[in-house]
């Protein structure tokens, strides 16, 4: 069964360890958002358009986060604010993500 491809939910487990470390090296181990190095440990695997507001599970969109880029990002997603329109696109990958995780 393909659970990222058309179902809204997380990807957890092993899954989503591997699928973590794929998106930190597709990401040069840098925050999309700030740009600042992080260890694929302090990192956070992050949905660009959050599954609340109709984003998948599609490498494109998923991308490397800092702590501090994540939190904020978070803390405005949860006081209802819609996906900013002007995020920079995530460039490389496919929609294939369970290809490398083995689904």
């Amino acid at each position: 069964m393909n659970i990222l491809k058309g179902e809204q939910r997380r990807v957890s487990g092993s899954a989503r360890v591997s699928l973590k470390r794929h998106i930190w090296l597709r990401d040069a181990g840098q925050c999309c958002l700030c740009g600042r190095v992080v260890d694929l440990c302090d990192s956070e695997l992050d949905h660009r358009i959050a599954l609340q507001f109709g984003g998948g599970n599609e490498e494109t969109n998923l991308w490397t986060l800092c702590t501090e880029c994540h939190r904020q990002k978070s803390a405005r997603e949860a006081a209802g604010g819609m996906p900013d329109p002007t995020l920079p696109e995530v460039s490389g990958g496919s929609d294939r993500a369970d290809d490398i995780i083995g689904l």
